[in-house]
């Protein structure tokens, strides 16, 4: 299973609830679940850097000292995002094999 945590980059309000919502998330799925956080609105990033209201280094520490992965996207132009979905699947993927046990009778 996979879990998808989206915020605003260009709202500080929206990146500082994703503690309460990746707390939601452990607590309602299983353990082991891969997440990715996804920081969202690059576009407007890119147009004016000024826009982004948290320091990547910030967003980047955050992500592992929770174990997430981490993308940044823009839904407005698509940027990104088949990316970030093929990541996370690939994530489970290598997860799943990491920690499948194989019996060989």
């Amino acid at each position: 299973m996979g879990a998808l945590l989206f915020y605003d980059l260009t709202d500080e309000e929206s990146y500082r609830n994703t503690t309460e919502w990746l707390k939601e998330i452990n607590e309602h799925t299983e353990e082991g679940i891969i997440i990715m956080l996804i920081g969202n609105k690059i576009d407007l990033v890119q147009e004016k850097p000024s826009d982004r209201k948290i320091k990547l280094e910030e967003v980047n520490a955050f992500c592992k000292k929770y174990n997430l992965l981490y993308s940044e996207t823009s839904a407005k132009n698509g940027d990104n995002i088949k990316e970030s979905f093929d990541e996370l699947i690939e994530s489970k993927r290598y997860f799943r094999i990491k920690h499948t046990l194989v019996m060989v009778i």
